[in-house]
């Protein structure tokens, strides 16, 4: 009997140290394979303290940033490219030139000097004779007979003896007119000189006198020139200040037969 609980004893002994080496060899194989695997080793091991060297490697990294654009300043001294001009298409419109305006000017360098001092431009009013319009005389003077045509060129003559104007062409009086040249106090000039321009209508105003729409003027020298007349009525007799007064009807014919250009005598 004491045989048999012996046996027993000592095979629960054995069951028992079978036991506990089984059990150390799971927990040792347990902690080779923690220790051995990474995963379980980061978790397991303790992290090294960070020195500030690793801290400065591992800091933010400056990223370099594009720079500003220059200023205009700055900019590099361009020239620019000289190119050809682009060609312009033809218009195709006629280019028009207008014509020269006439206005009273000082006469050409080549025409002469007239023989006396010159006076004052033009016209003189009486207190006894201007009129607002046109009067026609009464009797007409007497003027000579004249051709129709003549044979040459047209220039005039002005005879401020007789305070005529003769139209020739050539040696032929064409026309004839009786005038009114300046008073002894303010003369006609004389000599030969040119028709410089011809105006239809225009003012004329000096010392006591403003006289409008003076018709069909035709200036020889500076201020002087032959037009019509309608403040006055006395033909035949000096009343201007310079200018030879013509009727209205005798300016107009005048005016429409001379050109610029046409030479003008003056004399006694």
């Amino acid at each position: 009997m004491k045989t048999g609980k012996s046996n027993q004893s000592r095979l629960y002994l054995l069951w028992g140290a079978l036991s506990m080496f089984l059990c150390l060899a799971v927990i040792g194989a347990a902690a080779w394979t923690a220790f051995s695997t990474p995963v379980f080793a980061s978790v397991l091991s303790p992290q090294p303290a960070v020195s500030a060297q690793q801290e400065v490697l591992w800091a933010q990294v400056e990223i370099a940033k594009p720079a500003a654009a220059p200023l205009e300043a700055d900019l590099p001294n361009i020239q620019p490219l000289d190119l050809p001009a682009p060609a312009l298409e033809p218009s195709p419109f006629p280019t028009l030139t207008p014509p020269p305006l006439e206005s009273p000017t000082e006469a050409p360098t080549s025409t002469p000097e007239p023989t006396e001092t010159p006076a004052p431009l033009a016209m003189e009013i009486l207190a006894d004779t201007p009129t607002p319009q046109y009067i026609p005389p009464t009797l007409a003077p007497q003027q000579p007979s004249v051709a129709n045509t003549g044979n040459g060129v047209r220039w005039i003559d002005v005879d401020l003896s007789r305070q005529m104007v003769f139209a020739y062409e050539g040696d032929v009086v064409v026309n004839s007119f009786i005038v009114s040249t300046g008073t002894w106090r303010t003369p006609t000039v004389t000599g030969q000189y040119k028709i410089y321009v011809k105006i239809r209508s225009a003012r004329m105003s000096g010392p006591g006198y403003s006289l409008p729409n003076v018709p069909y003027i035709m200036y020889f020298y500076k201020g002087y020139g032959l037009h019509g007349t309608y403040w006055h009525n006395n033909f035949g007799t000096p009343m201007s200040h310079g200018c030879v007064n013509l009727r209205i009807e005798d300016a107009e014919w005048l005016f429409n037969w001379a050109s610029v250009g046409t030479l003008v005598n003056v004399h006694y």
